[in-house]
């Protein structure tokens, strides 16, 4: 129960953390689970026992699946100060990253927690906001060597218990759970001998979820074309969410959950006067300027301790639920329809107002916008259901790039200015760090000056919290804050060093987390929808038929469900049509999936809606579904799948799975690879002609080496270069081979390739991706399709064929079927290619590495 540990390994003058103390125990436990965006993403798993948090790092997260055991490494404990902790942890400092408060509630021992946590198995329920039921964490044997405790985290097999998508809890249910009110009652403190801990009440059954995540919008450069898009105004203020429960009683809450119906009492009174109880309504809250315009600076300053009352707006423009059923998979057109009808109760007098919308001429939109002096517009899928997640069915176009920004300091100001001279800006990469991305100057008054200034100082803390912080002029005069404020900025342009040209401030955004602010990048444009105003039209992608309604179909012995659903919008493929190209091409696949684990990605909805990743073999899968049992390395075991039929293979289709991903192995002998696989990854930027000449380097560099390689189109953006295998060495060996041969084309040729996984350094470069060398690691299996648009397949290739124009995603379900009937395979001769690793080879690996400097 001390935190001796917990203190010697922060510097409280740089890191947000508390320091806390130990608390005195309680009547009841409290239990806390934060993601932790840290070196590596895990959660950290905390629960209240003797005044501290006793803690535990779980690298993959809790899994409502009992069959799942996740490893959790114990870790020092902490101060129940630190259950309720949200923020950025700086650079340089113990655990530097993001925190997100993930899920927390009260933990109810079932047994005498103390003696049983020191036994190593400590039996309990929870009852949070996302985990409850009944779990167990075990202490594993110590094996030599480990200098931390491992422990399993495991779901009992209860009620609560999930199954399938269901069960991965972390990807259904990322939110932060700070918002809402908290499920934990005050401390009723007792000393030394305090009675034993009370079973928590369990959760009230209820129809209406009492948080939900908004749908985002994807950045594009340009609006669509085409029929089936609707346009929105984008509207500059807070996404605001209101939740009417069964009493009538509303809540609003800003887009990362924080209750701000104080802050807005006016709205929340003219939502309760629709009377439309057991509901959920999406929008944004704006502020009206004297000039009758919509003004953000107002909205800042009607928020503001102190600031001008504004006159506020509420622009509603979706329907998640109401009257107790759920809205969320009808089309966009059909919710805003029966929104604008609800809408018509509220009165003239009323802030609420309809967000309407303009089908067609997307682009005269736009432009039209802009003239306005609008933010842009937001384009939707007239046809698509609601998504808590950004997607690609809500597009946004903004007239200037503007975007939020994590403030890491200020400098001195100078001549007659007051406060500050500029703010210190940063963006989040994809490994979490916060990156330094220019300053901005301009956009403030004397008034937001003084405001700024004096939430500033505070912050001050004496270490730049940036990863890469200025140099030189860029930082002179500079002082460093706590990341914990979010600025919106105007800009002209991204400078090739990754740092704002000509930036203006706009104000501060107080409803989104530091943590999720990263640079935002336009997306290509999706593929038009079609037939927009067709009764089959007016269904979400994944309840849509194509031709004769049936209730099923066989393929193979196997009886396909829902044949006729939509899986591949863009050519209104369905689960059938998939079920017969898998048994078209069965003769094909079956050799690169036979007796080897396999990895799966289903879509039980289809490509567009719902995919996930399934490495394990589960109750639901079917029976002709082979099991092989794998050591991890661990010391530990688990079991995969194997595909060794057509059976086994339409019987997966028709649970959803639309990849096929294989190990390097075979499955009577998983630790011996009998392939290497260079996966060719290219930057956004990089044009295919680099991607082929990556390609024939590759092959290049292998030959030298006295090695023949084959190629496949990944069906994605890039290549894979295989090497077949005489089986022997293992996976150690393999990798560490697969490494010298991506780390040399990468020093000998760095404008071309990199070995940086992180995809912030990959610009204009190719990633030679080794790490699909590994025990467990997979690759998409040939002539497996991908659930991306346009049903692509990854399919071998001649080398020749590089120059004819063939690109990663040139062959697909439609054209596959004449490519195979009038070509010859290309890897007639893989199986007879296999070849060994020599001892010549890795000296020459060698040698190039020493001669590096």
């Amino acid at each position: 129960m001390s935190l001796e540990r917990y203190w010697q390994k922060r510097d409280f003058a740089q890191t947000p953390e508390p320091r806390g103390t130990v608390a005195q125990p309680a009547e009841r436990l409290a239990f806390f689970v934060q993601k932790h965006a840290a070196r590596r993403l895990h959660y950290d798993f905390r629960l209240e026992l003797e005044g501290t948090l006793k803690s535990w790092a779980v690298p993959k997260g809790p899994s409502l699946d009992p069959h799942e055991k996740r490893l959790a490494v114990q870790v020092e404990d902490h101060p129940l100060d630190y259950g309720d902790f949200e923020g950025t942890i700086p650079p340089r400092q113990y655990g530097a990253g993001s925190v997100l408060l993930w899920d927390r509630g009260i933990w109810t021992p079932l047994g005498d927690p103390v003696a049983d946590y020191r036994k190593g198995h400590l039996r309990f329920t929870l009852d949070g906001d996302k985990l409850s039921g009944q779990w167990s964490l075990v202490r594993m044997a110590p094996r030599e060597g480990e200098k931390q405790e491992n422990w399993l985290l495991i779901k009992s097999d209860d009620d609560e218990a999930r199954h399938g998508p269901d069960a991965e809890i972390t990807e259904l249910r990322p939110e932060s759970v700070k918002g809402l009110h908290p499920r934990l009652p005050p401390r009723a403190e007792t000393g030394p001998d305090r009675a034993r801990p009370r079973r928590a009440p369990r959760k009230s059954a209820s129809t209406l979820p009492v948080m939900l995540q908004p749908q985002l919008a994807s950045l594009v450069a340009q609006a669509p074309s085409g029929e089936g898009w609707l346009a929105e105004v984008k509207y500059d203020g807070y996404r605001i969410l209101a939740r009417v429960n069964g009493d009538g009683e509303v809540a609003l809450f800003s887009r990362n959950g924080n209750d701000w119906t104080r802050r807005m009492p006016d709205i929340a009174q003219a939502v309760a006067a629709l009377g439309t109880r057991n509901s959920w309504l999406d929008g944004e809250v704006v502020a009206i300027d004297t000039q009758g315009r919509i003004s953000f600076q107002a909205l800042q300053n009607a928020f503001a301790e102190g600031g001008k009352p504004a006159r506020l707006l509420y622009y509603l423009f979706d329907l998640l639920y109401l009257k107790g059923e759920d809205q969320r998979e009808r089309p966009q057109l059909e919710r805003k329809r029966r929104l604008q009808r609800l809408l018509r109760l509220a009165g003239d007098a009323s802030p609420l107002r309809y967000s309407d919308h303009i089908d067609g001429q997307l682009g005269d939109v736009f432009h039209h916008a802009c003239q306005h002096g609008l933010e842009g517009v937001v384009v939707k899928r007239a046809d698509a259901p609601y998504a808590a997640a950004r997607t690609r069915n809500w597009l946004k176009v903004k007239c200037s790039q503007r975007q939020e920004f994590v403030i890491g300091g200020y400098t001195e100001p100078s001549g007659s200015r007051n406060g500050f001279g500029a703010l210190l800006l940063g963006v989040h990469d994809a490994e979490g760090r916060l990156v330094y991305a220019g300053r901005v100057g301009t956009g403030f008054n004397e008034a937001t000056l003084a405001t700024l200034a004096a939430r500033l100082k505070p912050l001050k803390q004496r270490q730049a919290p940036f990863d890469n912080p200025p140099r030189g002029r860029e930082a002179a005069g500079a002082h460093w804050v706590k990341p914990t404020l979010v600025a919106e900025v105007r800009f002209a342009d991204w400078t090739e060093q990754g740092l704002l040209r000509q930036a203006a401030f706009i104000g501060l955004r107080e409803d989104k987390p530091p943590a999720t602010i990263t640079r935002e990048t336009a997306q290509p444009l999706p593929p038009a929808p079609r037939r927009t105003r067709t009764a089959a039209r007016q269904q979400p992608v994944e309840q849509r038929t194509k031709g004769p309604a049936r209730t099923d179909d066989v393929v193979a012995g196997v009886t396909i469900t829902h044949p006729s659903r939509i899986v591949y919008a863009e050519g209104d493929l369905t689960k059938l049509d998939l079920a017969r190209y898998y048994e078209r091409v069965a003769n094909h696949i079956l050799p690169h999936l036979k007796n080897r684990p396999l990895s799966l990605v289903r879509c039980p909805q289809g490509a567009t809606h719902g995919c996930f990743f399934q490495k394990h073999l589960g109750d639901a899968l079917p029976d002709s579904v082979n099991a092989v049992t794998v050591p991890t390395g661990d010391g530990e075991s688990a079991t995969y799948m194997m595909v060794n039929d057509l059976e086994a293979l339409i019987s997966l289709v028709q649970f959803g799975v639309m990849e096929f991903h294989t190990w390097g192995a075979r499955g009577n002998a998983p630790t011996q690879p009998d392939r290497l696989i260079f996966d060719l990854d290219p930057a956004p930027d990089v044009p295919w002609a680099r991607v082929r000449e990556a390609a024939q380097l590759t092959r290049g560099f292998l030959e030298e080496l006295g090695l023949r390689s084959f190629l496949k189109t990944t069906g994605g953006k890039g290549l894979h270069v295989e090497v077949p295998l005489v089986r022997g060495p293992g996976w150690n060996e393999a990798k560490a081979f697969a490494r010298g041969v991506a780390e040399h084309l990468a020093a000998e040729i760095p404008q071309r390739f990199t070995t940086k996984l992180a995809k912030s350094r990959r610009g204009g470069k190719i990633f030679i991706d080794y790490l699909r060398n590994s025990l467990g690691a997979t690759a998409v299996a040939a002539f497996s399709t991908r659930a991306r648009p346009g049903a692509p397949v990854a399919t071998p290739l001649f080398w020749e064929e590089l120059d004819h124009g063939i690109e990663s995603a040139h062959f697909n379900i439609d054209n596959l079927a004449a490519r195979l009937r009038d070509t010859d395979d290309p890897w007639a001769e893989y199986d007879s290619s296999r070849q060994r690793l020599t001892t010549a080879m890795r000296d020459v690996l060698t040698d190039a590495a020493r001669r590096r400097p």
